[in-house]
């Protein structure tokens, strides 16, 4: 596994500096006190309409005030970046970072955080973001660093976590009687979980049986299906081919990854209904596990989870072993589970759908005008390494993740436009590797240009939550992403020059 510096951000060098003051700065002169004084005086009107003016009217509105209150500081938070002033949006947000247990906080946050952090799925509007205010700035109640080498170092660091995939806050996460979410699960020290539960996964999946299966006749006839099918669905932007569940490029990611993977067979029409009704679309995956949606799709997670408790890999699975800090069985099947649901049904398929032309790239710096299938038509199809540049490439400009996250641990500052800002422990820490993979100061001028040729691809690569070979939490399934996607690029461009 690709491993990398240990050492916790929050105490590497010339990285992350320091908070100003021990204490954050006061909150009186802030919109806590703001809204405090909004309840007192709410209070107060509602009593002098009880004893005084003896009706309910002007006590109503004034019990409602701190509602109001709420209310209208959340459309400044939420309506200024519509309108390209996200600077405004996150200055309001910082006092509420600097004090995360203050009530006005736990009222607001929240819908900062789901909201705001859908945003920052979308690639062009983090470029915007980074074009608007700065590589640093405050936003879905998260500070965004995304200076090279602070993201480097993260990258090759152990990091504190929370249940955050990037920007979105996720719930329902697998658990048992602890946590499984490796996303979740710090790596700080050695005695932490997430490295062996991670080694785990890596193990069953990946290693008895694995390469015999890729290189099976099953296997052949799950590619000679994706290319029947390119061939008679519709493939353009947005076409059947990239949009179906059960058929087309999804359908085979679902079929061939639980094949190869955990031996179940998804041509049997019963196994495939079930899958689908998880891995199928965008609906399922919010209804499974983003908040506050999270939970309404428990049914299909069980009927998956059971495939897979019931699948040859898991029945080789052995209890208790220290060097997998004792995962258990139903841990690594529900771990496996949220696994092939966020990342590598829903990730690969991103990547694979950008490389063949299926998803436009992002509306930025005229990157959306870049034609992927016509540069896909010229590369050369045998030369493996040439495949995998292109596929970084195109990662780079629109990576299937577009950010990591993790946790203070400890008080920092850091510059937002121009004044140094200080943040507490606990503070969540968005990495955007999308734009770390756009800086201009690393990338060059043409950073926002289509070139797989270009110099340090493959070693500054983060596609994959990594930098090239290193990482200290580098995806377990990069390499089967990686062969897939070349896989596609061979069988279909074959189709598509008449071979």
């Amino acid at each position: 596994m690709p491993s990398g510096d240990t050492e916790p951000l929050m105490k590497a060098s010339g990285n992350l500096a320091p908070a100003t003051s021990q204490d954050m700065p006061s909150a009186i002169c802030t919109v806590h006190a703001a809204f405090w004084l909004t309840v007192v005086a709410g209070i107060a009107v509602a009593i002098v309409d009880i004893v005084v003016m003896k009706t309910i009217w002007a006590m109503i509105v004034a019990l409602c005030a701190p509602l109001i209150f709420v209310v209208i500081f959340g459309i400044l938070v939420l309506l200024p970046p519509r309108c390209g002033c996200i600077g405004f949006s996150g200055s309001l947000q910082i006092s509420l970072i600097q004090h995360p247990d203050y009530v006005f906080t736990r009222l607001t946050m929240p819908i900062f955080n789901f909201m705001q952090g859908m945003e920052l799925c979308d690639n062009a509007f983090c470029q915007r973001a980074r074009a608007s205010v700065g590589k640093n700035y405050v936003y879905a109640g998260m500070v965004s660093i995304s200076e090279w080498q602070i993201v480097k170092k993260t990258l090759t660091s152990g990091q504190a976590r929370t249940t955050y995939l990037g920007a979105q806050p996720l719930a329902n996460t697998p658990k048992v009687d602890r946590s499984v979410f490796l996303l979740e699960l710090q790596n700080l020290d050695k005695d932490d979980n997430h490295d062996g539960f991670r080694d785990c996964f890596y193990h069953y999946m990946f290693r008895e049986g694995f390469q015999e299966r890729v290189d099976s006749a099953n296997s052949k006839k799950l590619w000679e299906q994706l290319a029947e099918d390119y061939k008679t669905m519709p493939h353009g932007v947005g076409d059947l081919f990239f949009t179906e569940n059960d058929k087309g490029l999804r359908g085979f990611l679902i079929k061939y990854f639980f094949y190869v993977m955990l031996d179940i067979d998804a041509n049997d029409p019963e196994v495939m209904k079930t899958l689908v009704k998880l891995m199928g679309g965008d609906t399922a995956i919010a209804l499974a596990y983003l908040w506050p949606f999270a939970g309404h799709n428990q049914s299909a997670i069980k009927a998956v989870d059971d495939l897979i408790f019931g699948s040859s890999v898991m029945g080789k699975f052995k209890e208790g072993e220290e060097k997998f800090k004792k995962m258990t069985k139903l841990e690594l099947t529900r771990l496996s589970t949220c696994i092939f649901r966020l990342a590598a049904v829903t990730g690969t398929l991103q990547l694979a759908k950008t490389i063949t032309g299926g998803l436009s790239m992002p509306p930025f710096e005229d990157m959306d005008k870049i034609d992927v299938a016509a540069e896909w038509d010229k590369l050369d199809l045998g030369d493996d390494s040439a495949l995998e540049n292109f596929i970084l490439e195109v990662g780079r400009l629109f990576p299937p993740v577009s950010s990591v996250h993790h946790i203070a641990t400890e008080p920092f500052s850091v510059t937002i436009q121009g004044k140094t800002v200080d943040f507490p422990t606990g503070t969540k820490i968005l990495v955007p590797t999308n734009l770390a993979m756009t800086d201009k100061e690393v990338w060059g001028v043409d950073a926002f240009k289509f070139n797989p040729n270009r110099p340090g691809l493959q070693e500054n690569s983060m596609v994959f939550a990594n930098v090239g070979p290193l990482g200290s939490r580098v995806c377990p399934g990069m390499r089967i992403a990686m062969d897939t996607c070349m896989g596609v690029l061979s069988v279909l461009g074959k189709i598509r020059r008449g071979s």
